[in-house]
């Protein structure tokens, strides 16, 4: 049966094994995922997207702290950045500038520490309200929910000469799901470890081993404290750190009230944390902050600790080592025949421009959509904001630190 862009597709359903046909498949429910799946529900076209976590935003996740939400995953956005600046504006939600006003600390690896108060590398910043799952929920509360399905672990993807099939383990039992278009929005080290009826070409496969996955390899730690004391002693929160165990840390309070907090990005390398237990891992982060802050930061109301180099659908073995540096993105991976026009990768490392951001799975995700549906007659309405600055280099380098 063949299905246009308004029509319901062809789908049945049996226990055990259970089969549908849909118009479109994404695999992977992070921000690049869930957009394309959203602008292709608004649009008419029936689409099903598979997650393997038992929740939606891959690399998002903001944990609920008193009346905060924290970023434990991608933190800010940037003007220059229309895509997700459209989508903000289309849902109401708004931003609000990352904490910059005080001096900057570096701290050495003699363990001397300057202040500086003419360098902000944050002032341009914004964090959005709510935390970035504050946009997940949003797009995913316009999906229907039996389109979302979750703990869906993709296994394998056969080209069966008419549709391809997506062979995938839902607890623990085997189920296919089968599209003339499937679009992969999960990071390509781990697309490396499905299986592939007929396999890709060896280029492809190289390519996509050899994409890193950004974040994948960092630890994000968080202190939680009732009064932002730093402030008062003039100092933004910032640090660029020689000396560790965390490399660089920020304010990450909410935009009003508590509680506060600072955030680190731990510059120890995901092999040797593994090796380390949490306690003691909390214990050198609290011993910097009080090196770097005073006594007050001793003693923390809480403290939460995300190591994604632990995350099985985050990370392959590959990125446990964390690249200091933002990689450069931007090679398109084309599959050959017979898997051409039919297979699409659309994380936010195979996008074109910012990869590795929000900004960038957000826009691979919305080109996907926009394209298959062009090529079923429809139209869309572009929600790309007229921010057009010059798109954000992000960089995650302390190099240039003597």
């Amino acid at each position: 049966m063949v299905c246009t862009l308004y029509q319901r597709p062809f789908c049945k359903t049996r226990f055990g094994n259970l089969e549908v046909k849909t118009d479109a498949i994404i695999i992977g429910g992070g921000v690049a995922g869930l957009a394309a799946a959203w602008q292709l529900h608004r649009h008419g076209v029936d689409v099903l997207l598979l997650e393997a976590r038992a929740r939606l935003g891959g690399r998002v996740l903001s944990i609920p702290v008193g009346d905060g939400a924290f970023d434990v995953g991608p933190s800010w956005v940037w003007h220059g950045q229309p895509c997700i600046a459209g989508l903000l504006n289309h849902f109401g939600i708004s931003v609000y500038p990352q904490v910059c006003d005080g001096d900057l600390l570096h701290q050495y690896a003699d363990g001397r520490v300057d202040r500086n108060s003419l360098l902000k590398p944050m002032q341009s910043a914004l964090r959005i309200t709510g935390g970035v799952q504050a946009l997940v929920d949003a797009m995913a509360a316009e999906i229907p929910a039996d389109r979302l399905r979750l703990q869906s672990i993709a296994k394998e993807l056969e080209h069966d000469g008419k549709s391809i099939r997506v062979h995938c383990e839902v607890e623990g039992q085997p189920v296919e799901f089968a599209s003339d278009q499937i679009a992969i929005a999960v990071p390509p080290r781990l697309v490396a470890g499905f299986s592939f009826r007929p396999e890709l070409k060896d280029e492809t496969m190289k390519l996509l081993k050899q994409t890193p996955t950004w974040m994948a390899g960092h630890a994000k730690y968080f202190a939680f404290y009732e009064t932002p004391f730093w402030r008062d002693a003039g100092l933004s929160g910032d640090v660029l750190s020689r000396r560790g165990p965390l490399a660089e840390i920020h304010d990450a309070s909410p935009s009003s009230g508590g509680p506060f907090a600072l955030m680190g990005f731990f510059g120890i390398d995901g092999e040797t944390r593994q090796t380390m237990r949490r306690t003691a891992l909390n214990k050198a982060a609290i011993a910097q902050l009080v090196e770097l802050f005073g006594k007050q930061a001793a003693t923390p109301t809480a403290f939460r600790l995300v190591d994604w180099a632990n995350e099985v659908f985050t990370a392959s073995q590959s990125d446990r080592p964390a690249p200091d540096h933002h990689p450069q993105y931007g090679v398109k991976i084309q599959p050959r025949d017979p898997w051409r026009d039919r297979l699409r990768f659309i994380s936010s490392e195979n996008a074109q421009q910012n990869g590795g951001l929000l900004e960038g799975g957000l826009q691979n995700g919305m080109d996907f959509a926009d394209d298959l549906i062009r090529s079923r007659g429809g139209e869309f309405n572009s929600l790309a904001s007229s921010d057009q600055l010059d798109p954000h280099a992000a960089s995650m380098s302390w190099d240039w630190i003597e």
